[in-house]
């Protein structure tokens, strides 16, 4: 007797455009040659631009020349985080405030 274990190392997945079974870890239907999860691929692509998109919580200041030098960066990252504690203080303060009773 073989002691041989079989795997299944494709995934199927139907194709969109001719509905045929086609290799699911492939980009490209081996039928037809279209796109599979073409509305997948296209939202998972515009992703990131819709994340820089969302208004954040906090607006850290930006040195124009933090690229150049690392103090200037170094300046930035000081900066930023007294931004984020001072914001963080203010968070706290209140929710404080809002839980005192009266």
């Amino acid at each position: 007797m073989s002691k041989t274990k079989y795997r299944i190392t494709k995934s199927l997945q139907k194709c969109e455009h001719c509905s045929n079974w086609t290799d699911g870890t492939k980009s490209f239907c081996s039928s037809c040659g279209e796109i599979l999860d073409q509305h997948f691929r296209q939202e998972h692509s515009e992703l990131p631009q819709k994340w820089e998109s969302f208004p954040g919580l906090i607006s850290y200041t930006k040195l124009n020349r933090s690229s150049r030098s690392k103090w200037f960066w170094l300046l930035e990252k000081l900066i930023n985080t007294g931004e984020f504690l001072l914001s963080a203080l203010i968070l706290l303060v209140t929710l404080i405030l809002f839980f005192l009773p009266g």
